[in-house]
This record gives C-alpha cells, structure tokens and sequence, in this order.
C-alpha cells in the first residue's frame, strides 16, 4: 500500500516552472489593454490590471513591456521592420514617392486584430501628448529611413538642410496621417498615409 504521505504528492498538481509560458502572444496582451484603456481609462489602468486581465504573471507581464508607455509603442517594431525591408533595397528606377508609397503599404497593410490595435494606439496617443513624446525614438528611426530614401533619389548629402528639412515634413505628415486615420477613417491606414505623402510631394 502507498503511504499516504506519497500518495497526497503524487495527487499534488505539479509546480510551476519559471520563466516565461510559451503561449504569450504579446500583441493579443496589448490589444487586451487598449480596450481596457477605453472603457476605464488610460491612467485608471495599472500594470497589473492589465497583468490579471491577460492571465499572466506580473513579472512576465514586465519582459514584455516594462510600462504602459512601452505597451502602447509596442507595435511600432514591426511597422518599421516592414518599411526597412522596402526602403533598404528600392528599385533602382523607383521615383521618391514609388518607394515612399509601396513602403507605407507594406508596413500598414495589417491584419485586423493589428489594425484594431494600432487605432487604438494611435487615438490613444491623441489624447495623451505624453505617450507621443516617449515615442519619439521610434519616430526618429522613421524619418532616419526617409533620409536615406531623398539623399539616395536627390543626389544629396543625408545632412544636407533640403533633405533634412523634407525628412521633418514627411515623418510628420505620415504621423498626423495617421493620427487623423484613427478618428475620422474606418479604412485601412496605408491610403491615408499615401495622400498625406502626395500632398507633400507636390511641393518637390
């Protein structure tokens, strides 16, 4: 006969391992949150609100995005991924606005789950010029990549005033494109953003 000593450990569940569980898809965690936001407020809303509300350790919650701030720019990697891709090898022939444009689609052209999140992000920036300014990193590797594009099609030099001037007025159109986008369009965002950009160009 089993003692019962061992029979009360084989019928324990098994502990927890630590680290981080297999199943975290951090952007479903982030969409999670940006509703959260709407309905009970953005700075209403701890860290571990959004911990218990996503079924997930604080501490796990914390690797993935270490404040709210990191949470509403999370999606910004991919985004700028998806354009590098593009704008690091555009065709040889391309005009400024040919590659400027299919960069913009490439990046935007989003899944639903991650244009919901993205709208959210955006109206949520809006209301919130703070969270704009914890960004400004990620907007800055933006119109790095716009700087590239102009020197290489105008034949100028990256920190030459015309180019540095046209990178300023590009990055900021695209992000007020999209800004606009999440409170006044129920599309996708890439065409908003595509027009911004022609509006720009028609003064080169």
């Amino acid at each position: 006969m089993t003692p019962p000593a061992d029979a009360a450990r084989a019928a324990a569940p098994a502990p927890r391992r630590r680290g981080r569980p297999a199943d975290v898809d951090p952007e479903r965690v982030a969409l999670l949150a940006l509703r959260h936001f709407d309905q009970h407020g953005y700075e209403q809303t701890t860290m571990d609100d959004i911990a218990a509300l996503a079924g997930i350790g604080r501490r796990t919650l914390f690797r993935y995005f270490p404040s709210k701030p990191a949470l509403v720019w999370g999606g910004i990697g991919p985004v700028v991924d998806r354009m590098h891709a593009v704008l690091d090898h555009p065709a040889a022939d391309a005009s400024i606005r040919d590659v400027l444009t299919d960069a913009v689609r490439s990046a935007l052209t989003l899944p639903p789950d991650a244009e919901e999140a993205t709208r959210r992000r955006l109206a949520l920036m809006a209301t919130h010029p703070a969270l704009i300014g914890f960004g400004l990193t990620a907007m800055a590797a933006h119109r790095d990549l716009i700087v590239g594009v102009l020197a290489d099609r105008l034949g100028e030099d990256p920190a030459g005033l015309r180019v540095q001037v046209l990178a300023d007025v590009l990055s900021s159109a695209n992000f007020s494109a999209l800004l606009w986008w999440a409170r006044n369009d129920d599309g996708p965002p890439a065409p908003v953003v595509v027009a911004a950009i022609d509006e720009v160009l028609r003064g080169i």
